[in-house]
């Protein structure tokens, strides 16, 4: 039996059988999810990936203060957007590495690439050089058009802050971006709880967001023995996902990640937590020399 085969199983059942409703208010989607509106959501959804760096409760509180200054629609505040008048909403604006002119920046890059373009997808989609290609070379130059925008407003030398630049992570570099392909995944999967946005995408060339819950439990089950979050874990994360899925590989992000968010897998053998898993058979923790006394 293969280790696809093997995987198949608990897998489709654990996506089949998870709780959506409950872990997605504990989860980022739950701040676009608020939006009816597709330019809202498609708009709220990028500003929240960027922020999402970090244990939720870090940055939702600041989000929260973010899009409450910015009113009923997102998208009607940034498409209208002065930093010389509006600026100062972000003035308490403070997460890690990102400041309030990060923020400004934003609005001010969003604004200009929705005037040019009218939607988020349409900015993803021109530079999107092969539909059935990998998804790389199109997430790099969507990321270049909001890192190469007319931002001397705010960055008046032309040197981009650090926290802006760590907004929009570039494929080149070879980490796993994770930020963006979970963006991606809101956008383009149909399936709650993602919302299918973005119907040009095809949900095939999605790649795995890789945070540690999911390079964890994806070593445990063996999707991966890597031991760095990089472009190419994802890679192969997403490959042995595809050999289950080939139409949808990215379907089992959520339930993944929350499965070990929740608590329900240590990444260790406990026979208490572990005794309902659906994984044991696969899991290293639970196989040949791994084991080990509970």
């Amino acid at each position: 039996m293969t280790a696809a085969q093997r995987l198949r199983q608990p897998l489709e059942r654990l996506y089949r059988e998870f709780d959506y409703g409950t872990r997605v208010e504990l989860d980022a989607i739950r701040f676009p999810l608020r939006y009816a509106a597709p330019r809202d959501r498609e708009l709220v959804g990028l500003l929240t990936a960027c922020l999402a760096y970090g244990r939720v409760d870090l940055f939702s509180g600041e989000l929260e203060g973010v899009l409450a200054r910015m009113g009923s629609s997102p998208a009607a505040f940034v498409a209208t957007f002065d930093p010389r008048r509006d600026s100062a909403a972000f003035d308490d604006f403070w997460y890690r590495f990102n400041r309030p002119r990060d923020l400004v920046a934003f609005c001010i890059a969003a604004r200009d690439l929705l005037a040019r373009f009218g939607t988020l997808e349409k900015c993803f989609l021109a530079g999107d050089p092969d539909p059935a290609g990998p998804i790389g070379p199109t997430l790099e130059r969507f990321a270049r058009a909001f890192l190469e925008a007319d931002l001397r407003e705010v960055f008046p030398r032309g040197r981009i802050s650090r926290g802006y630049r760590h907004l929009f992570p570039l494929p080149s570099l070879g980490g796993p971006c994770k930020r963006l392909h979970l963006y991606l995944r809101w956008m383009v999967r149909r399936e709650p709880p993602d919302f299918g946005l973005w119907t040009s995408v095809s949900p095939a060339r999605l790649l795995m967001p890789i945070d540690t819950h999911i390079e964890n439990i994806s070593r445990s089950i063996g999707l991966t023995r890597r031991r760095s979050r990089t472009w190419r874990m994802a890679e192969e994360i997403t490959r042995r996902l595809a050999a289950i899925d080939a139409a949808d590989p990215v379907k089992f992000d959520f339930a993944l990640c929350h499965k070990r968010m929740s608590g329900d897998c240590l990444d260790r053998r406990d026979a208490k937590v572990c005794a309902p898993c659906g994984f044991k058979s696969v899991c290293r923790h639970w196989r040949g020399n791994a084991i080990r006394r509970a």
